[in-house]
């Protein structure tokens, strides 16, 4: 059963709505590219999830979507070099899915980028390969001033 969109969060109303919609990948086709791939070289992995979480995917970076679009041109320059750009947030169904869409509006026509999405986002990530400390790297906990969870909620 296909899940829907999350509705568009306080922080995006001032954005515009990205036109485009890159498909998903599955977390074993993103295993795949971990496991067998040069990150940065052949891919990177973009967690656009807010800085507090407690686990990430070996190698990826961390842009709070609520800072893509502002730096869209900025990050369209350093990210359309690497072959294939992975997007996800916990589900894949809001913040990943906006900047993921809005990463490939503002690739050129002759972008040899491709966007994709994670299927089912860090929690799907997580039931699949939880297990194995190298494909879910725990991050320390640090008391965020005025927090204490760590959880990225």
């Amino acid at each position: 059963m296909e899940r829907l969109p999350k509705p568009t969060p306080p922080w995006a109303l001032s954005f515009p709505e990205p036109r485009s919609h890159p498909p998903n990948i599955s977390p074993d086709e993103l295993h795949e590219l971990v496991t067998t791939k040069a990150p940065v070289v052949d891919f990177i992995v973009v967690d656009v999830r807010r800085t507090d979480v407690d686990a990430v995917i070996p190698g990826a970076i961390n842009l709070p979507a609520q800072t893509f679009y502002p730096l869209l041109l900025t990050l369209t320059s350093l990210l359309a070099k690497i072959p294939i750009v992975v997007f996800h947030c916990s589900s894949s169904l809001g913040r990943a899915t906006r900047c993921a869409g809005w990463l490939e509006d503002a690739l050129p026509p002759d972008s040899k980028c491709k966007v994709l999405i994670l299927e089912g986002g860090m929690k799907a990530w997580r039931v699949r390969f939880g297990g194995d400390k190298q494909m879910v790297v725990v991050m320390p906990v640090e008391e965020a001033e005025g927090t204490g969870t760590g959880t990225g909620k």
